[in-house]
């Protein structure tokens, strides 16, 4: 896979190069993923996973593995959880501590827990709170603001309602807007509609986002005919971290042992080892998928009962030579 995307995108007075982004995860996209993804580069921007408000009121913002930024993974965006306004210009305040490159407030997320919290798809439904919400953040916050969202729910009159909060958006002195185009319900199940991006540009001035399915050098072709502005990838990375480095046109020689190794060893930097095995565990998940037996890596790891047992499970299975997937 190679291809070569355009050089930079401009989020307000900042220059995203090149245009990719990592996409927030939950349980993923941790400071120890990203020192991963930092090591390859070929990134413009890297996302946090998402960050309940409240939480940041009590983490050790500078040590927490979800708030902690290293130099060399450079621009890092900060995804939020909102839920209500109260506690967001304290969050925000303490925040300036860790020198975010920009704040996202998540609209897409459609978990039932993160619903009933009031966060993600919830807070994109109550078309006042999110007004609410975002003012207060925009007040509060005056770097990069973006949002990312879904399309909402499947109904005849989903565009109207859509509109809606393009409007609102806007009002707000959003920067920048990601849009995953499939529905709520949806999840990952189908695929993600592309086309929709050149309707959404139609109706928002501002840069977009293309998050969905990003999986190759055929994604590029959103930005080379001006449907979207910059590309966000999310699961792919996590099977393949060196991506963006590949979609910027180079050629990248893995040493699939060494990529698994050097992330073990971040999450023991940054993770307490009762949490680094489930952090270890979700990224094999995915690495898996890399080769053709990966579901034997997988069914691996997933049962071993502690850290050393697993990297000798891991290992095992590495260092045979397995037969990669192209």
């Amino acid at each position: 896979m190679s291809g070569s995307p355009a050089a930079w995108t401009r989020f307000r007075h900042h220059l995203i190069t090149p245009p990719l982004l990592l996409a927030p995860m939950a349980g993923i996209t941790h400071s120890a993923f990203r020192r991963l993804v930092a090591h390859f580069g070929g990134y413009g921007a890297l996302y946090t996973e998402m960050l309940p408000v409240r939480m940041l009121l009590a983490e050790n913002l500078q040590r927490s593995p979800l708030t902690k930024r290293r130099l060399e993974e450079g621009a890092v965006m900060y995804q939020l959880m909102a839920t209500d306004i109260a506690p967001i210009r304290a969050a925000l305040k303490r925040l300036t501590a860790v020198e975010p490159f920009g704040i996202d407030i998540n609209l897409g997320c459609p978990a039932p827990m993160i619903s009933r919290k009031g966060g993600g798809k919830a807070l994109f439904d109550d078309l006042h709170r999110l007004g609410e919400v975002l003012d207060t953040v925009r007040t509060a916050w005056s770097g990069l603001l973006s949002v990312k969202c879904r399309l909402g729910h499947e109904t005849a009159f989903w565009r109207e309602r859509f509109l809606e909060r393009l409007e609102l958006f806007t009002i707000a002195g959003i920067d920048a807007l990601c849009i995953h185009p499939r529905f709520f319900h949806e999840k990952l199940k189908r695929k993600a509609r592309w086309d929709l991006f050149t309707w959404v540009k139609s109706h928002w001035r501002r840069p977009l986002i293309g998050n969905g399915d990003m999986t190759d050098a055929t994604a590029l072709d959103l930005l080379r005919t001006g449907a979207c502005d910059a590309l966000m990838i999310g699961r792919e990375a996590v099977r393949r971290p060196w991506i963006f480095r590949e979609l910027c046109g180079n050629r990248v020689e893995i040493d699939y042992v060494k990529v698994w190794d050097d992330f073990f060893g971040f999450c023991l930097d940054d993770f307490t080892p009762d949490r680094a095995i489930g952090r270890i565990k979700e990224f094999t998940s995915h690495y898996a998928d890399n080769f053709f037996f990966g579901h034997e890596l997988f069914r691996r790891v997933q049962s071993a009962p502690d850290l050393s047992t697993l990297r000798k499970r891991a290992h095992a299975f590495l260092q045979a030579d397995p037969r990669v997937r192209q």
